[in-house]
């Protein structure tokens, strides 16, 4: 089966950087109280927001799928240099994994497993704002 997808303008890019950037900024005000499962939780939506805003930049569509495979397979169809791509998927991919022990697991994730999270989630972010246009609007650009 396919990637479910919908069709979004693509002027409409830069709502998904606003989401991101406010999921963001709940992870670090989750970091400063070390509530561990926010951080992530947080960080990964922060993460799968920028995602959309790279494919409905570059693709004008976002993933609609249940399986966040569905948004790694979206993303991997961009047109950008696979090494840069592959390398920046790692990130999303380790984000998506440490997602399920922080909503599904019955053990609570820890300190490490979270700023583990939160860098991955700044080096995606940080990648993804380089590849879209006008990202010194935003407030959360330097993450």
């Amino acid at each position: 089966m396919g990637t479910r997808t919908r069709r979004v303008g693509k002027e409409r890019y830069s709502n998904y950087i606003r989401k991101s950037d406010e999921f963001h900024r709940s992870a670090q005000e989750a970091a400063k109280r070390r509530d561990w499962t926010a951080l992530i939780s947080n960080a990964v939506h922060s993460a799968i927001s920028m995602t959309d805003a790279l494919t409905v930049f570059y693709a004008g569509e976002r993933s609609v799928g249940q399986s966040h495979s569905d948004v790694m397979r979206l993303l991997s169809t961009l047109e950008v240099a696979r090494e840069e791509l592959d390398r920046n998927m790692r990130h999303l991919s380790s984000l998506l994994e440490v997602k399920n022990l922080a909503e599904y697991e019955d053990r609570l994730p820890t300190q490490n497993e979270a700023e583990s999270a939160m860098a991955n989630a700044d080096r995606f972010r940080r990648w993804a704002l380089s590849r879209l246009p006008d990202q010194d609007r935003y407030a959360d650009s330097d993450a």
